[in-house]
C-alpha cells in the first residue's frame, strides 16, 4: 500500500506539472456535462450541455468560435420524476443517419431520477423529437444519470453506462431501436468506490496502438459544485479519472493493478492546476479528424471567474495514448 501511494503521487505530481491550459473561445461559459460531435453533412461542430433544457451551442472548429444556438428541448422532457426537476449531462452520438442525445432527469440530491432520450437528423435547434424515458428500472443501488452511449463500430454490441453514488458507475445494452434498454438487460456494476468518493459522467473510449488495443473507463470522481467557504480538501474536488480493461464489458483496473470495481482503482487524468482550472470533470473523449488526435473535453471552474454553476467552463486538451494510459499534453 506505502509503495502504491508513492507512485500515484509521483504520476500525479509529473502529470500536474506539465498539464495545459484548457482551450476554448466565444461562447465557453456557463457549461455543465459538455457532450460535443462532428457534424458529418458538413464540419460543423456541435456542443451540448447541462443549463437551458440541454442548451446547444456550435462552432466551425472544435476550438471555436462557440456560438449558442437554442435549448434542445425547449418546452422540456415528457419525462416526470420531480417537481422542480432539471434536464442533465447530455450524451450525443451518430447511429446510422440519426442523431441520439440520451439524458438524465433528476434534481439535486435525488435518487430517483430517469434516463431519456431524443433524437434530430440535424442537431439544429427545433429539429429534436423527445421519446421520453429509456426504461432502465430504478434501483437502490444505483442513480439514473450521466448516461454514456459506447459502440467500437457500427457491428459491434451497444454498452451503456450511467450512474453516480450509491455504487457508482453501472453498464447495460439497448434495444435495436436504441430507444429503450435491451429486453432481459440487467445492469452491471463496473466501477465503485467504497471510501465514500463519489464516481460519476463514465464515458467509455478505445484505443489501439499496434496490437495493443484497450478499452477505457474515463469517470469524475470528487465534489463537483462546492462553493467557497465550503470547498472540499484539497484533493477532495472533482477530478477526471480512468481504469482501463481489455474488454468493453471490463473487469477495469487502474495502472498499479487496483480493480475499479473492488479495490477502489482510478489512475488520475486530469485535476485542478494552477490558478485558473479547478475541479475538472464531466468529461468525454473524441478523435479529432481535423488534428488527428484524441481529445478530452470537460467543464472546469476558473476561481478568478467564480465558483457558480452559472461561472462553470468548457475546455479540452489533447491526449497522448503511446503509454497504453492517457495523458493530458499540449
Amino acid at each position: 500500500m506505502f509503495s502504491t501511494t508513492l507512485l500515484l503521487c509521483s504520476l500525479a505530481a509529473q502529470a500536474t506539472a506539465s498539464w495545459p491550459d484548457p482551450i476554448c473561445t466565444g461562447n465557453c461559459s456557463s457549461v455543465h456535462d459538455p457532450s460535443v460531435i462532428k457534424r458529418t453533412s458538413d464540419g460543423t461542430w456541435f456542443r451540448l450541455s447541462t443549463n437551458g433544457n440541454i442548451a446547444i451551442a456550435s462552432a466551425p472548429t472544435l476550438t471555436g468560435p462557440w456560438t449558442y444556438q437554442g435549448a434542445m428541448l425547449p418546452d422540456g422532457t415528457s419525462i416526470q420524476v420531480v417537481d422542480g426537476q432539471q434536464i442533465w449531462a447530455p450524451d450525443v452520438s451518430l447511429i446510422g443517419d440519426t442523431y441520439y442525445t440520451y439524458y438524465a432527469v433528476s434534481k439535486v440530491g435525488l435518487q430517483i431520477s430517469d434516463i431519456g432520450v431524443a433524437t434530430s437528423q440535424s442537431l439544429e435547434p427545433g429539429s429534436w423529437t423527445d421519446h421520453g424515458s429509456i426504461g432502465i428500472p430504478k434501483s437502490s443501488n444505483y442513480n439514473l444519470i450521466d448516461p454514456n452511449y459506447f459502440r467500437e463500430s457500427s457491428s459491434s454490441p451497444v454498452y451503456f453506462s450511467f450512474g453516480s453514488a450509491w455504487h457508482d458507475i453501472y453498464q447495460t445494452s439497448l434495444s435495436s431501436t436504441y430507444l429503450t434498454q435491451a429486453s432481459g438487460a440487467n445492469p452491471a456494476n463496473i466501477a465503485y468506490n467504497s471510501s465514500g468518493a463519489i464516481e460519476e459522467g463514465s464515458y467509455q473510449f478505445w484505443w489501439q496502438n499496434g496490437s495493443d488495443k484497450w478499452y477505457y473507463l474515463f469517470f469524475s470522481s470528487g465534489a463537483c459544485c462546492n462553493t467557497p467557504p465550503s470547498l472540499a480538501a484539497p484533493g477532495d474536488e472533482y477530478k477526471i479519472m480512468v481504469c482501463r480493461s481489455s474488454s468493453p464489458t471490463g473487469p477495469f483496473s487502474d495502472q498499479v493493478g487496483n480493480s475499479c470495481l473492488s479495490g477502489n482503482g482510478g489512475t488520475l487524468v486530469l485535476g485542478s492546476h494552477g490558478s485558473n482550472v479547478y475541479a475538472p470533470g464531466g468529461q468525454g473523449v473524441l478523435y479529432d479528424p481535423d488534428m488527428g488526435r484524441p481529445v478530452i473535453y470537460y467543464h472546469y471552474v476558473n476561481p478568478q471567474v467564480g465558483y457558480n454553476f452559472s461561472d462553470f467552463l468548457f475546455g479540452y486538451n489533447y491526449l497522448d495514448f503511446s503509454s497504453g494510459w492517457p495523458v493530458v499534453v499540449s
